[in-house]
């Protein structure tokens, strides 16, 4: 049990260390093995987070605002929205920057919060995810 425990913290500590630089390597326990991770699993668990802060941010913005909401209403709604959403704040602030006008312009429209996340890419589309299973 110490055993893998002290393996447990070292791999995490060493991955920690990799993935600064850049790069990640995962350890089965099992099998004490080195395996290289793949930049493909890291992109999709980071747009999994990234499309939780979305439709977190934008489900926020919706009930804050009403139908007849100025642009600039909803400019100033988004900006501080990811003021209260804890140690995620600035990859939420990092996204509703990169895409403020399309997603006032979005929010303007009926759409729900899944597809304008899909519309500006923060989410996978639908048929994708049922395909990836």
């Amino acid at each position: 049990m110490k055993t893998s425990l002290v393996l447990l913290a070292l791999s995490l500590l060493a991955c920690s260390v990799w993935e600064i630089h850049g790069q990640c390597q995962e350890v089965d326990l099992d099998d004490q093995e080195v395996l290289e991770a793949k930049p493909e699993k890291r992109m999709e668990q980071q747009l999994k987070g990234t499309c939780w802060v979305c439709k977190w941010a934008l489900n926020k913005v919706k009930k804050s605002i009403s139908t007849s909401s100025s642009q600039e209403e909803l400019k100033q709604t988004l900006l501080s929205v990811c003021d209260n959403i804890g140690f995620l704040k600035s990859g939420c602030k990092g996204l509703v920057k990169k895409h403020l006008w399309v997603l006032i312009e979005e929010l303007s429209t009926s759409d729900d919060v899944r597809t304008i996340c899909v519309n500006i890419k923060a989410c996978k589309p639908k048929e994708v995810l049922d395909l990836s299973y």
